[in-house]
């Protein structure tokens, strides 16, 4: 029997906690290879009546993971899931902080992912693995990726939602961030009946780029609802073919239709009562032509791509043969299988065809922000945007509008941030700011002349190879013109004007401060903290590239602080009211300098090595136990410091050559002992690969102190700076090692000793 949670919500931040034992277990060869089996007749049948990928097909599959005792749903929740109460037992067994593992097979159109969970003490560890059927139709491993689950939830409606972070090299390139990853299951099952009505009736309208589902309008008060949207959505249904009044290739470049009014009408009231009076009063009817003006959406009116789905949850077949349906949108991106709720009444009519009668939101929040959607522009709008002659200032109000901001706040590239609702800022301090920003950027002109401009992106400076010596230049010169400016790895210049700003805090004394960010990727960013009233805020200003070296304002941000700290040793620590998707808990800039020598140090020593997923760096350690430190994880960051690339294993092995080469010269430790520890297969005369993630997590490892000692060893004093949890001392590790002339080294000991946090538990 299922039973159905309340509220169990777990969001798990401490990292080290999450990790469980630091290296995922490897995906067991005889589960993948009896799923492949269980699945084969089925993918066979359905490929060669050219079903695959149907609705069908995923039942069948579904069903028979089930009948061999699998845990099974399909990617679109479309199939109750098998095996459920497996599910609620090991959800049961997080919210006890027992120890538990689960499988769950979600099958897609073309494959299948496989979910290894595992809990500790409340933590939630994954391991997902994707197959999908190459063009043979035989099951091929496209990737595997394990995380901690940031975010673990089991909801009032049913859905196991869980989200977390891996490494990708491509996506750290673009983003300097790692992956995140968002799966929503649903666990408890749902009445197929409310299923069929969903796709029937609202899973092919949907949410995006239309309000049919976003607002409340009746046939007697069509209220906000835009017809425009509901022509292009019905048009491929009535006519059965794509609609051919589209947008320009070029989004820039409006496109104007004028579209013959039967069309037009035939669409609209093949599913919706409305008389001719009231849908050319809410449209532009041209009387002389009979035609409506029509304008596909343009550049301006795009949408973001992650947004909710709708789902059915009940329904109602009402005395006048309408149904009323409860709908509520379930948004994975969003962590939620609730985000909003909807009340939407169809009317069946003869031969299958329908109409749509009204739509009630059910909102708690009535100021609910539907913030991924964007209503097309009005005409006011449009003319307004086609001024050619407007300033910047003008410029960037007008992009503010273009993503429906009622205030005027929400910047083009912005747009999915969240926004402060009240403003500290004048709008004069927010102009004199970006003037401010422009000023400065004329500083350091001379270093962006010669850049590369590569095109326009929604992030990022777009320039080609901006190397950390330009990013130095840059602060060099902004902190010249007596601009606090800093660049990760780069001491802050002026950076006592941010300790004049938190003494004024601290004395609650109104104060502004700006600091220039220059980002590895040549982004120029002023962000600017005012305390006022009691409240604090930042302003963004950030300055993007032309070709020449000619600077512009780019997006601008009004974001509300909750809390800044500075601390003894030189961190302004700061946090968001409310929290950026996919950040840290708080941001930090080291203000205060740290020597040439120490960073050094950090980049050859520290960097690369992780507090969480071995025990390197939390343990004692030194020759005499170097083995209580062994795992077969750790060979991925030791690989990385040793050739700064990626480690690759594609059969899951590394040769044993390369491993004890690399481990026996970073450790004090013998071939003997690897072979022990580490997972050495004599047959294959290899070591197993253990995926980890590629860069370290919070806390990070900062070099403070060094001695170099008389036999050539260096002793490393170095601090855990963990901003999230508001230290930069959180403990301090003494770490020896030998340096080599051939610029190799090896780790000969370790210490850590307790500071403002806990030491981290051991591995």
């Amino acid at each position: 029997m299922l039973r159905k949670k309340g509220n169990k919500l777990w969001i798990i931040t401490g990292i080290i906690a999450l990790l469980l034992a630091g290296c995922s277990s490897e995906t067991e060869v005889s589960d993948v290879e009896a799923v492949k089996e269980i699945l084969c007749e089925i993918y066979d049948e359905a490929a060669e009546a050219n079903d695959v990928g149907s609705l069908d097909t995923i039942q069948r599959m579904v069903a028979r993971l089930g009948e061999h005792g699998y845990v099974a749903v399909d990617s679109a929740n479309q199939v109750d899931m098998t095996r459920a109460e497996q599910a609620v037992d090991f959800c049961d067994a997080v919210d006890q902080k027992e120890d538990a593992k689960m499988t769950i097979i979600e099958v897609t159109e073309m494959g299948f992912r496989k979910f290894d969970l595992q809990t500790e003490g409340g933590n939630v560890d994954i391991v997902r693995a994707y197959y999908q059927y190459d063009e043979n139709g035989h099951l091929q491993e496209r990737s595997t990726v394990n995380y901690p689950a940031d975010f673990w939830q089991f909801t009032e409606e049913g859905y196991l939602i869980f989200e977390g972070k891996y490494f990708s090299d491509l996506d750290y390139a673009l983003t300097l961030s790692d992956t995140p990853e968002h799966t929503a299951l649903r666990v408890l099952p749902l009445d197929e009946m409310c299923r069929e009505l969903n796709r029937k009736y609202v899973s092919l309208i949907g949410y995006r780029e239309n309000n049919m589902f976003l607002c409340d309008w009746s046939q007697e008060d069509y209220g906000e609802l835009d017809f425009y949207d509901i022509f292009d959505c019905f048009y491929p249904m009535f006519y059965g073919e794509p609609t051919p009044y589209t947008a320009d290739e070029d989004l820039s470049v409006e496109a104007v239709f004028q579209v013959p009014g039967n069309i037009f009408e035939d669409v609209i009231q093949s599913y919706f009562n409305v008389d001719l009076e009231t849908l050319r009063r809410k449209t532009k009817y041209i009387s002389e032509k009979k035609a409506y003006e029509y304008r596909p959406r343009g550049f301006q009116e795009v949408e973001y791509p992650d947004i909710p789905y709708p789902e059915v949850v009940d329904y109602t077949e009402n005395r006048d043969g309408t149904i009323t349906l409860v709908i509520n949108a379930v948004y994975p991106h969003g962590n939620m299988s609730k985000a909003f709720s909807h009340t939407t009444v169809v009317r069946p009519l003869t031969e299958g065809g329908f109409q749509y009668v009204s739509n009630e939101m059910n909102l708690q929040d009535k100021d609910y922000n539907f913030w991924w959607h964007s209503n097309r522009l009005t005409e006011e709008e449009r003319l307004g945007n086609d001024n050619a002659e407007m300033s910047g200032e003008e410029r960037i109000g007008n992009d503010n509008a273009e993503m429906g901001g009622e205030d005027g706040e929400v910047e083009s590239d912005l747009w999915i941030l969240p926004q402060a609702e009240n403003s500290l800022f004048t709008e004069a301090e927010k102009g004199e700011l970006n003037s401010m920003a422009l000023t400065a950027a004329e500083q350091v002109k001379e270093i962006y002349q010669q850049v590369e401009i590569t095109g326009e992106t929604a992030y990022g400076s777009n320039i080609k190879a901006f190397t950390k010596e330009q990013c130095r230049d840059a602060v060099s010169l902004l902190g010249n013109a007596d601009y606090v400016s800093v660049a990760e790895d780069t001491n802050m210049e002026n950076y006592e004007k941010i300790e004049d700003f938190y003494t004024a805090y601290l004395e609650k004394r109104d104060a502004m401060v700006t600091v220039f960010n220059v980002n590895r990727d040549g982004l120029l960013e002023a962000i600017t903290f005012i305390y006022r009233d009691g409240k604090l805020q930042t302003y963004y200003v950030g300055i993007l590239w032309r070709e020449g070296g000619i600077p512009e304002t780019g997006d601008t941000l009004v974001s509300d602080i909750a809390e800044i700290k500075l601390t003894e040793k030189g961190y302004f620590i700061y946090a968001y009211k409310n929290v950026l998707p996919h950040s840290s808990l708080r941001q930090c800039f080291r203000i205060k300098p740290l020597s040439d020598k120490c960073r050094e140090l950090t980049a050859k020593y520290i960097y690369g090595l992780s507090y969480v997923n071995y025990n390197v760096l939390v343990k004692n350690w030194d020759r005499n136990n170097v083995e209580d430190i062994l795992m077969p994880c750790m060979f991925e960051d030791i690989y990385r410091i040793y050739t700064g690339e990626n480690l690759e294993a594609p059969d899951g092995r590394i040769p044993a050559e390369t491993y004890e080469k690399i481990m026996t010269t970073y450790f004090p430790v013998s071939a003997e002992v690897l072979r022990d520890k580490c997972g050495y297969d004599e047959a294959s005369n290899s070591y197993e690969y253990e995926m980890i993630y590629a860069t370290p997590y919070p806390p990070v490892g900062e070099v403070v102190d060094f001695v170099e000692n008389g036999d050539g060893t260096i002793t490393l004093t170095v601090d855990g700076v963990w901003a999230d949890y508001n230290s930069d001392c959180a403990f301090t590790n003494t770490i020896v090692v030998q340096p080599f002339d051939d610029g190799t080294f090896r780790y000969l000991s370790n210490s850590i000793e307790q500071k403002e946090l806990e030491l981290p538990d051991a591995v």
